[in-house]
């Protein structure tokens, strides 16, 4: 009987085929950050969620006003259901403190008091340089808080006017620490009162006149902030202001 022929293990055509190419670097780079990338806890994602509606009824409440804005359309532009706002928030009041303390407090939802400029202004040793830091600290939380001036005209007489109003006499009662601070450093100016050093820098760095002069005038953020750091230096202790800074373009039409 003639031997049978045993099968090669690898038959020859495949023996002789070309190695399968590598998958493309491209789709295993995204494979690989995506088994590397953290995964969220449900806390981290309830705050990012949180801050999309806070940053909607921000948006929506500058644009379209108190009246006009509706949590459906908060809940449309962040993304999310309009149960998921109501929620969080409950009432477009309570929504509304909500944006204020945010346009206060930034995004670290920090009080003044432990905000880098405060403590900035409280270390340095000159009422100049100490006047400099505190505008330019407080100009960040007008800009945040002046868009929104319109929609508290607009409830001035309802109950979400007391959102306002309240915070208003907390900036008043910080700005009373601040002139303190200030007047430890420098006397100030013959015959200014406490009180009338408070009115001035209340007004001065106050949302109402940056809204005026940055939004609707057209000011730079820069001349705003060295125009109250002069003014605040020759009205209250008679001092020259430091040099100016380099002016950033004004948005005059």
């Amino acid at each position: 009987m003639a031997p049978v022929k045993r099968k090669s293990a690898t038959p020859p055509a495949r023996a002789q085929k070309a190695p399968a190419q590598e998958a493309p670097p491209q789709r295993a780079s995204k494979a690989t950050a995506a088994q590397e990338a953290p995964r969220l806890s449900r806390a981290e994602k309830a705050a990012m969620t949180r801050r999309r509606m806070l940053d909607a009824a921000y948006a929506e409440l500058c644009e379209q006003g108190f009246r006009a804005t509706t949590m459906d359309a908060v809940a449309q532009r962040a993304g999310v259901a309009v149960q998921t706002l109501y929620f969080t928030f409950h009432t477009k009041d309570a929504l509304l403190q909500e944006v204020l303390d945010w346009a206060v407090l930034g995004d670290e939802q920090l009080v003044p008091p432990q905000q880098p400029w405060f403590k900035q202004a409280v270390g340095e040793p000159g009422v100049v340089d100490a006047v400099a830091a505190m505008v330019a600290g407080i100009e960040t939380v007008l800009a945040r808080v002046a868009p929104l001036i319109p929609v508290f005209h607009a409830v001035a007489a309802d109950p979400a006017g007391k959102v306002y109003r309240h915070s208003e006499q907390l900036r008043r009662d910080g700005y009373a620490d601040l002139v303190d601070i200030l007047s430890a450093k420098a006397d100030r100016r013959a015959g200014l009162s406490r009180a009338r050093a408070i009115d001035l820098v209340f007004v001065l760095l106050g949302p109402e006149l940056y809204r005026s002069l940055v939004i609707d005038c057209g000011w730079s953020p820069t001349e705003y902030t060295d125009w109250a750091t002069a003014t605040i230096l020759h009205d209250l202790f008679g001092q020259d202001p430091p040099p100016p800074r380099r002016r950033g373009p004004s948005r005059r039409r």
